[in-house]
């Protein structure tokens, strides 16, 4: 953060709106402004949650993927991976489809939907926000990845360790940790602290 420049830590958009303008050469905005509002009302620790049931319109021929079907918060590292498989996904449909939208926009849904919401529901919930469930879940990855490395056919590996894996599906290490009981946990305390500080907060 110290090394950004000071134009792109105002708050006025305004100023950052000009310095847009004068430095990112590689495409042009339609609206400069209305990218710096944006830019300046989005604090860098807060981060918009999308959660969608389906990433198309066949009746508007319109499809939806990145951060336009599953935004998220950044802690496992996985939304832009998830959004360039989305295009890549697309695309292979497409293909088998012959360009034919009618057949391609549904199965693109049925494909990706479920790897997009495993994509943030882990964000959410791979991870707890109070410390000592935290804690007992660091030493749970540290032990179960011990056990893994030396008895791999008798002890799965942790599903921190398993995001970001080749050919491993994030909806893949979201049903692991669901079988764990880490994604119940997790979800029921995070829960439960975001809704304590909700209230809290708004009286």
């Amino acid at each position: 953060m110290d090394e950004i420049d000071e134009e792109l830590k105002s708050d006025d958009y305004r100023i950052v709106a000009k310095y847009t303008k004068e430095n990112f050469k590689a495409f042009e905005l339609v609206d400069y402004d209305d990218f710096a509002k944006q830019w300046v009302g989005q604090r860098w620790n807060q981060t918009g949650m999308v959660h969608c049931n389906f990433y198309h319109s066949s009746q508007m021929n319109i499809v939806i993927m990145g951060d336009a079907a599953h935004a998220t918060s950044p802690t496992i590292g996985m939304g832009m991976n998830t959004a360039l498989r989305d295009a890549q996904v697309f695309c292979n449909i497409l293909k088998e489809n012959n360009d034919d939208l009618t057949l391609t926009l549904p199965a693109f849904s049925e494909a990706r939907v479920k790897e997009g919401n495993s994509l943030t529901s882990l964000a959410s919930n791979l991870y707890c926000v109070e410390t000592k469930p935290q804690i007992v879940e660091t030493i749970h990855l540290i032990v179960r990845s011990i056990f893994h490395k030396k008895f791999p056919s008798f002890v799965d590996d942790h599903p921190q360790n398993m995001v970001g894996v080749r050919g491993v599906m994030l909806c893949d290490v979201y049903d692991h940790a669901t079988k764990l009981g880490i994604i119940p946990k997790h979800r029921c305390i995070n829960e439960k602290v975001r809704n304590d500080y909700f209230e809290k907060s708004c009286g």
